[in-house]
């Protein structure tokens, strides 16, 4: 893949994120507007965390996924 290339799908995927990680945000603090702001901020990193857990698991799983294909092969 050609560098250019590479950055244009990254930037894509990037703008993806953001903005659906907007409108989640968004989302979130319309539901909580009736909380204190301390239960809305640990909402948010307990969710956070759990996004970055699925994510790591979900790569670690393609990692594997890869090796044992090229391990067939």
């Amino acid at each position: 893949m050609k560098p250019v290339h590479f950055a244009g799908l990254a930037l894509w995927r990037g703008g993806v994120i953001l903005a659906v990680g907007y409108v989640a945000f968004l989302g979130l603090r319309m539901v909580l507007s009736i909380t204190d702001a301390q239960l809305e901020f640990a909402v948010a990193v307990l969710l956070t965390g759990v996004v970055l857990v699925f994510l790591s698991v979900v790569g670690e799983r393609i990692d594997d996924a890869r090796a044992e294909r090229s391990e067939r092969e």
